[in-house]
């Protein structure tokens, strides 16, 4: 008799990649992050709802949220892409895998559990480890101190999440931003 593998849509796969890539493996115990070749002081937080913001944009897909406090800006998935998020994890959950084992269905419950948790939170980089941000060419830079790009790679269900903001939004996330840096 053959054991099934838990089963895994492509969507939750696709944001525990995310999670682990661009959130949690950068972390280190002092609570600095690794971007490029250098540490600057980021941090996870709680999500931040966009009204709560100075400003927040959405990108044009959906799921990824950029905002901008008083003192940081702030990435994180957005409720509609966490609500969808859900439903899929429910959905997943109501199949019938009567053919998994037991150890299949602890590890399948731990994971999205875990998924579910860990995904309601943000990254915060606070305002003065940013030199530069700008808009060009349909894209938004936000560089760092030593002149690295931040979120360069960053991309969900193979959109570059950097150039899925619209002009409109991206420059005035610009101006937020730059209001608060000078």
């Amino acid at each position: 008799m053959t054991q099934s593998h838990p089963k895994f849509s492509k969507k939750i796969m696709l944001v525990a990649g995310f999670l682990f890539t661009a959130l949690l493996l950068p972390l280190h115990l002092s609570a600095q992050n690794h971007f490029g070749d250098h540490d600057i002081d980021a941090d996870i937080t709680q999500r931040l709802h966009p009204r709560d913001a100075e400003y927040a944009m959405t990108t044009r897909e959906g799921s990824v949220d950029l905002l901008v406090t008083d003192d940081a800006i702030q990435i994180q998935f957005s409720d509609r892409f966490l609500a969808e998020l859900e439903d899929e994890i429910r959905d997943d959950e109501d199949q019938d895998y009567h053919e998994a084992s037991v150890l299949a269905d602890v590890i399948k419950s731990m994971v999205t559990t875990g998924v579910k948790k860990l995904l309601d939170h943000a990254l915060i980089i606070p305002l003065y480890e940013i030199s530069e941000v700008y808009y060009d060419d349909g894209r938004l830079y936000i560089i760092d101190r030593e002149g690295d790009e931040i979120f360069e790679d960053l991309e969900i269900d193979d959109v570059d999440v950097m150039e899925d903001f619209s002009r409109r939004d991206a420059r005035r996330f610009v101006a937020a931003v730059e209001r608060r840096m000078y």
